[in-house]
């Protein structure tokens, strides 16, 4: 047993670590100078003038919508990371404790949490950019999977509740 949660230890460190990169990547690759941009513009901008039509709001707001959108994936990998703490309690046969139960529920949270603050955002992107936004497009491109494993993870969180319920009846039982 304690080879297999180090093997799955390995594989969770792998994939946070390809997720943090690609993040990083991602960032790295975002246009940052529209922040110069909007500041060049904010010193320069009559009073008189409306901020909301501007072209610069728009571009602004592209700009906050994709720092969000990076915050949320850091929050997503924020929530694989409790994986490593699952794996933490199991190898030390603490399978019903009260960190393993939190921990499902937040990993169900997160989860859940993500997949709808993703879609706000792509729904305010494509608004912005007027683009087209198909709300069952978005929600089977990378999404599907994450509503149902949320709800998965609260799902055992209430069956490992309710086994450690039953694991301290047992116990007073002589």
């Amino acid at each position: 047993m304690k080879n297999n949660i180090k093997t799955l230890t390995i594989i969770t460190w792998v994939v946070l670590l390809s997720t943090i990169s690609v993040l990083l990547n991602d960032m790295r690759e975002f246009d940052f100078n529209q922040f110069k941009e909007f500041q060049n513009w904010a010193s320069t901008a009559g009073k008189n003038e409306s901020w909301f039509n501007s072209k610069n709001a728009i571009q602004w707001s592209y700009y906050v919508i994709s720092a969000g959108l990076f915050f949320l994936s850091g929050y997503l990998i924020y929530g694989f990371s409790y994986f490593l703490s699952i794996l933490k309690e199991v190898e030390n046969e603490n399978y019903f404790s009260d960190n393993t139960i939190e921990y499902f529920k937040k990993i169900g949270t997160i989860f859940i949490q993500y997949t709808i603050s993703i879609l706000v955002l792509r729904f305010l992107l494509a608004a912005i950019n007027k683009s087209t936004f198909n709300f069952f497009n978005e929600l089977k491109a990378e999404f599907t999977f994450l509503i149902p494993a949320g709800l998965a993870f609260y799902i055992l969180a209430d069956i490992f509740k309710r086994a450690k319920e039953a694991k301290e009846e047992n116990d007073l039982t002589i």
